[in-house]
């Protein structure tokens, strides 16, 4: 009998086709991804919460690259350990980190007096530019310390909104906006500013100024950070002097930490002046790296331009 002559399986070859080229886009797509993603280059990590500080003296959004950040949205984290704790202070049956559901805490608007409902805006800029010189007697020497920094900011917050608005009404709206315009503003003090006109109207709304930064290094200054040295560390080292009881709060332990590092980063004028220097710690949990806020001394990150 004749050999039945055999037919190409289009069918089997598609699908072998099909499985490579997803395994190499899977591939091709994970380089990327690990290339830009900061978390996976621990260099990088202890370079960019460096990088951030200076740019703008912004101690508060470089904890987005630590352990603050591992298990919570850092904003998150902010809420649950020291504004909820503010909020529902006064409420029975809250327990930090608790469920909220069914507790009414001062940001239900039971709590909101006439000023509060009928504020324009103005009221709450007041509030925020009362609260400026308290966030910059707090942020003088970094934000190591941020327990203190959001502690003593909230209480103040709340005795200063009282008195301007005669009710007891306080949310995480009300605490990050104050909170977080300060921040932009102690920026704008060092970086200075440009004249800022309404696209529709024409109206100028803010005049240039200068910054703490341009008076000290020019108006047309520039900041490089980079890593400079590898240090030795061990991982016994290192987590010996993490504080666990801060990581108990990240929802963190030492035996999640499989890894560590310590880098010193430099940071340049664009002539090659070295004006700043920071040793920083990142450890490794699972695949991610995380700068160990517990140990890191950035002091010297906020005041290097008061020293030219």
């Amino acid at each position: 009998m004749a050999n039945k002559e055999k037919s190409f399986n289009f069918k089997a070859y598609a699908i072998i086709v099909f499985v490579a080229i997803l395994a190499a886009l899977l591939v091709i797509t994970t380089l990327t991804f690990k290339a830009k993603y900061t978390g996976f280059h621990p260099e990088e990590v202890a370079r960019t919460y460096v990088d951030t500080i200076v740019q703008a003296g912004d101690g508060y959004n470089a904890y987005k690259n630590a352990l603050p950040s591992k298990n919570y949205k850092y904003g998150d984290y902010i809420r649950v350990y020291y504004m909820y704790p503010v909020i529902y202070r006064d409420t029975e049956g809250y327990t930090v980190g608790g469920d909220l559901d069914g507790l009414k805490g001062y940001n239900d608007d039971s709590f909101k007096g006439d000023k509060t409902l009928n504020d324009d805006g103005s009221l709450n800029g007041k509030l925020i530019d009362e609260m400026y010189p308290v966030y910059v007697s707090l942020v003088a020497n970094g934000w190591d310390d941020y327990d203190k920094i959001y502690t003593e900011y909230f209480k103040v917050l709340v005795e200063k909104r009282e008195v301007l608005f005669g009710d007891k009404y306080m949310s995480d709206e009300v605490m990050f906006t104050s909170l977080e315009a300060n921040v932009a503003t102690y920026a704008d003090s060092l970086t200075g500013t440009e004249d800022v006109y309404d696209e529709n109207s024409g109206v100028q709304l803010s005049e240039k100024s200068t910054g703490a930064y341009q008076t000290a290094y020019g108006e047309d200054y520039k900041f490089t950070t980079t890593v400079k040295a590898e240090n030795e560390v061990s991982l016994e080292d290192a987590k010996s002097k993490i504080d666990a009881k801060a990581l108990e709060t990240y929802e963190v332990t030492l035996d999640d930490i499989t890894d560590a590092k310590n880098f010193t980063i430099e940071v340049k004028t664009e002539d090659g002046e070295t004006v700043a220097e920071s040793n920083v710690t990142v450890v490794k949990i699972k695949d991610f790296w995380y700068v160990d806020n517990t140990t890191v001394d950035t002091s010297e990150l906020y005041s290097f331009y008061l020293n030219k």
